[in-house]
């Protein structure tokens, strides 16, 4: 692929102005995520989802202040906390990294069953090129299907973004963000992944289940 385009575009977010991850010369507008251009057409709300949840953090994760008020404004863009906020550095990440995430969760979502054929044009934007059917929960191990996207009402759906390690020090990083099912992600908590199969492990063995590695 040739040298990226870099140029300046929009009115900028959160202090930081976007930068165009296009080729030299291309044609069209400037975009920093050529990897959703084609699920922008076609499913854009799908699009729009990768884009938030890469860039913005979540109100949930702010809490309350003493009033009951939100303690800061819901989607607040992860590059523009400061060290000395209680939030820092868990919840902080850099534009560049944010990027990075949102190919993450496109390769995941194109990877899903029921997901529309991801475009040559396009997989050449992805970490790699997509197994089609491949994608599963992370956390309960079955396939996500692209069609519990269609299903979100009033910001809930049958699919979340979650961190999978919530307990890292940076947890918004490539390989710990990912698509997972709402009852798993609401099940686990801010469990890690072992942490919450070693939970199952033990409740499972109070009810006087037998656990053996690898059975079904």
């Amino acid at each position: 692929m040739s040298p990226f385009c870099g140029k300046e575009f929009g009115k900028g977010l959160g202090g930081v102005r976007r930068r165009c991850q296009l080729p030299q010369g291309h044609r069209g507008r400037c975009t920093d995520m050529p990897f959703l251009a084609a699920l922008a057409k076609s499913n854009p709300r799908v699009a729009d989802k990768i884009q938030r949840d890469s860039f913005n953090t979540r109100g949930a994760s702010w809490g309350k202040t003493r009033d009951g008020t939100q303690a800061r404004r819901n989607r607040q863009p992860r590059w523009t906390l400061e060290p000395g906020h209680a939030f820092y550095p868990a919840h902080h990440q850099s534009y560049e990294v944010c990027l990075k995430v949102a190919a993450e969760l496109a390769l995941q979502v194109y990877e899903m069953h029921g997901a529309p054929s991801c475009p040559e044009s396009i997989a050449k934007y992805l970490p790699r090129t997509p197994i089609v059917d491949s994608a599963k929960c992370p956390t309960c191990g079955l396939p996500l299907e692209f069609a519990d996207f269609d299903l979100a009402e009033q910001s809930k759906a049958p699919i979340d973004t979650d961190h999978l390690d919530p307990g890292l020090e940076r947890r918004h990083v490539p390989g710990n963000v990912a698509f997972v099912h709402h009852i798993c992600n609401t099940t686990k908590g801010d469990r890690s992944i072992e942490e919450f199969q070693q939970w199952m492990i033990s409740v499972l063995k109070r009810h006087g289940y037998e656990i053996r590695r690898g059975s079904e």
